[in-house]
């Protein structure tokens, strides 16, 4: 069986967009490829995939480029797909093209419909492919039941053609690391510094922690610039916090745990995630969380950390205090998150997808 991969996500060069949908591809098709020795596995892109990366996937995986990058998906893979058919397609962007039969699409997150705002730019593009998505795949993997519950919810589909599927917690975050040595203690955020990722309150409840904490803290934050909200500039000089704030850019994954060890605990009071993936690795380093109550985060974090309303500036600042100031508690959240975050494979991730892909 030829099974065609959108593997575009590999193609990239900038270290700064090796999160989310990258990460989710390699993980996924380093397990495929140790669980499937008898299929073939196509992955087109408009970048060559580093050969690193092509011979931990082994001799069952080709990597196809097709040229030109502009209109790639739209025209080019489907070209290529038309001439040379595949027995399924794994949508792992988000998005399908037309024509093509088998198709099983990955659905990571509708949070554009409920906040159109914060995606200046792609609202339109992601509805629109979405929409696609949904109307022309056979099955459907939603990485929380989260996402499942908001497809059937807006786009009235029926609860089997979705199946949900956990990302996967690499190796190496765990509890083996020593902790970041810092000056003074720190609160950690990681992710894109994205609109949606709402650090612009974050900032804010940290400013109203700040004024009430005894002890001297800084907040780390952590990602990539590539879709950086300038409200993050705005607020940090608007509250003066730009000697608490530290901007660390793209750190690498090997770098991350230690990050995760030394934080008081990591904070992520996004507008609506589709898993959160940084929040499910300060789990597995033992790290207290203080996530959002909308989207997954309650879904993922349960009761090994804290969540609040994304929107409510104090009460951010007041989960921040609750874990500063009662090490009972952290030590309790951080007890709970090493037993949730064991839950996170992508062996068991990818076990999943492979039985999608035998059964269309």
């Amino acid at each position: 069986m030829r099974i065609g991969i959108d593997a575009g996500a590999l193609g990239i060069t900038d270290e700064r967009l090796k999160v989310g949908v990258y990460r989710v591809i390699v993980n996924l098709l380093r397990e495929l490829t140790q669980l499937d020795v008898k299929n073939e596995y196509i992955l087109y892109s408009f970048n060559p995939i580093d050969r690193k990366l092509m011979h931990m996937f082994g001799p069952i995986t080709e990597n196809r480029v097709l040229w030109p990058i502009k209109g790639w998906f739209t025209m080019r893979l489907l070209l290529e797909l038309r001439m040379h058919p595949v027995d399924v397609f794994l949508g792992l962007s988000q998005a399908v093209p037309h024509g093509c039969k088998g198709v099983i699409g990955f659905v990571y997150d509708v949070g554009f419909l409920y906040h159109p705002d914060a995606y200046p730019g792609s609202y339109q593009r992601l509805t629109l492919q979405t929409k696609n998505l949904v109307s022309r795949s056979e099955r459907i993997i939603a990485i929380s039941k989260s996402v499942k519950q908001d497809l059937m919810k807006e786009y009235s589909i029926d609860a089997s053609r979705v199946t949900v599927a956990y990302p996967g917690v690499d190796a190496q975050f765990g509890i083996s690391v020593d902790p970041l040595v810092s000056q003074h203690p720190y609160f950690l955020f990681v992710g894109a510094l994205k609109r949606g990722k709402n650090i612009a309150m974050l900032l804010y409840a940290f400013s109203r922690f700040l004024s009430q904490s005894e002890k001297r803290y800084d907040l780390y934050i952590v990602g990539g610039d590539y879709w950086k909200d300038p409200e993050i500039e705005t607020v940090i000089a608007e509250k003066n916090l730009s000697k608490r704030v530290i901007l660390m850019g793209h750190v690498p994954d090997n770098d991350l745990p230690a990050y995760y060890q030394g934080a008081a605990a990591f904070v992520s009071p996004s507008l609506h995630e589709g898993f959160c993936l940084p929040a499910a690795e300060a789990m597995a380093c033992g790290c207290p969380v203080i996530g959002s109550t909308t989207g997954a985060m309650p879904e993922i974090i349960g009761n090994a950390g804290i969540t609040v309303n994304p929107g409510d500036a104090n009460a951010i600042a007041l989960a921040m205090e609750t874990v500063s100031s009662r090490p009972r508690t952290r030590m309790a959240m951080s007890k709970k998150g090493l037993r949730k975050a064991q839950k996170f494979s992508w062996r068991t991730f990818a076990e999943t997808v492979f039985e999608a892909i035998q059964s269309v």
